[in-house]
């Protein structure tokens, strides 16, 4: 089959396939510089930590009264995993924390210290008889105490920048705050490929109508791109590269991990002069409370943050802060993540 005998046909064949080949080398020049890029962003830790700060350690002693649930739950505030409960649950080794992990008896609690330790203690069996310590052995030999586990307070990071971050995992999150972040960032995330082409023509749309910018059109993943590898410049290119990092992210990585690159990296505001990153560091400054144990209104203040943290500060903005919570939680009710009804509760919470 050969061109058309038509000039403008044939000249318009012509000019389609040099601007397929044009784009389609272009394409791959950008994708394989970026894939290169995310390759040597994500080959190291992620959030590399630059000094740690510590609780003073809890000490177990030979006779004090204490009983061994107690113990359980130091250990499980520090970070350590119940190997009783892995194995009621199914779970594999791998589920072991590598701070470590305990076993918890009728009248003993035996503790095993993991690779991560804060300071390495040797293995520990606390018997406890009529609510006191009875004996405390390691190794065959009799203690008279033994210091648990420390829990961590907070990491330093990026000295450059100063912020304080504490880091979690995905499954360390709880159902309630995942599902105010995506009501009110972005509801389609488990179902988009990184860009949400619907979403983005939706806001381009009530921008146009309202004249003025007032809806954000980016996915979490595009957020994570341009916090990751861009400068906040707003360019037609910089948006084509922020969505095409977006796609290249989402096959790399499951949602479940971007989710958690997100949850560790989202600015959430400032408190002296650090800057708070990570919902895990937020739900401490604003609350004074782990991550796991924030309620629905909690979550919701800190989900409505993450659009213009400074502005919607609770210190200084608290009527802001408020509404945008409110709206998070109505956000929620559109989501089906929560009923009608706890979201009232909720908002009548201060």
């Amino acid at each position: 089959m050969g061109l058309p005998r038509d000039p403008v046909l044939r000249a318009a064949l012509i000019l389609f396939v040099l601007l397929a080949v044009a784009f389609t080398v272009g394409f791959s020049y950008f994708y394989i510089k970026y894939d290169r890029i995310i390759e040597r962003r994500f080959r190291t830790p992620v959030f590399s930590n630059s000094a740690r700060i510590y609780a003073i350690p809890e000490t177990v002693r030979d006779g004090e009264k204490i009983e061994t649930k107690q113990i359980a739950a130091e250990l499980r505030r520090a970070g350590y995993s119940d190997e009783g409960l892995n194995k009621d649950e199914g779970l594999n080794k791998d589920a072991t924390s590598k701070l470590g992990s305990f076993r918890l008896g009728r009248s003993e609690i035996q503790i095993t210290p993991g690779p991560q330790s804060y300071h390495s203690p040797e293995e520990a069996s606390i018997k406890i008889e009529q609510g006191r310590v009875a004996s405390i052995t390691s190794k065959g030999s009799e203690l008279s105490a033994y210091e648990l586990e420390p829990q961590l307070i907070t990491a330093l990071f990026d000295a450059e920048q100063r912020s304080k971050r504490k880091l979690v995992k995905y499954n360390q999150i709880p159902p309630v705050m995942t599902q105010a972040v995506l009501a009110i960032e972005d509801r389609r995330f488990f179902e988009h490929s990184g860009v949400n082409f619907f979403r983005m023509a939706e806001a381009a749309w009530i921008d146009v109508i309202r004249g003025r910018h007032e809806q954000g059109g980016s996915t979490l993943t595009m957020q994570l791109s341009r916090g990751f590898f861009l400068t906040p410049e707003k360019t037609v290119k910089r948006k084509l590269t922020e969505m095409l990092i977006a796609e290249e992210l989402e096959q790399k990585f499951s949602k479940q991990q971007i989710f958690e690159f997100y949850a560790n990296w989202v600015n959430l505001g400032q408190r002296g002069s650090f800057a708070i990153s990570g919902l895990a560091e937020a739900s401490r400054t604003y609350f004074d409370k782990d991550l796991k144990d924030i309620t629905l209104p909690e979550a919701a203040l800190l989900a409505g943050l993450i659009q213009r943290p400074s502005y919607l500060s609770p210190y200084r903005h608290p009527e802001r802060a408020l509404d945008r919570r409110n709206l998070v939680l109505d956000s929620m009710v559109d989501t089906h993540a929560i009923t009608r009804e706890q979201a009232d509760k909720a908002k009548a919470t201060p």
